[in-house]
């Protein structure tokens, strides 16, 4: 910007600014929206929930049992969870058991979500996400 700007030019320039603001935030608006409808598809199978959260089969199958966690089944022997669901029922305390660190599992289900989001949107979403 020159440093010998008359008012008219300066408000012309503050004037552009803020309709490109404006635009900017447009598409952030946008992009959280078409992010959270992607988290809500988002389900994990029973392999993906043992690995991230480091339960065993009978902590899952005692967590489905309890209706501690939501769950659907796909096939006869393949059961799928919702993201959200687990996330909620994890946060919630209501799947648990002694020793089972919660804060630590939140923080694995969040980079699962973000992985796969990000897969979803391409590489180019990750490095505007990152600058964000």
């Amino acid at each position: 910007m020159q440093s010998n700007m008359t008012p008219p030019d300066l408000l012309l320039e503050i004037r552009e600014l803020r309709a490109e603001i404006r635009q900017i935030s447009g598409f952030i608006l946008e992009l959280k929206k078409d992010y959270s409808v992607l988290e809500e598809k988002i389900e994990l199978n029973s392999s993906d929930v043992l690995r991230l959260l480091g339960i065993s089969k009978a902590s899952l199958a005692r967590w489905r049992e309890s209706h501690a966690v939501p769950y659907r089944y796909v096939s006869c022997n393949h059961v799928v969870y919702p993201f959200k669901g687990l996330y909620i029922a994890i946060k919630t305390g209501r799947a648990s058991f002694k020793g089972f660190r919660r804060v630590e599992a939140l923080q694995r289900l969040n980079a699962y979500k973000d992985g796969i989001l990000k897969g979803y949107m391409g590489e180019d979403a990750q490095t505007l996400f990152e600058e964000l």
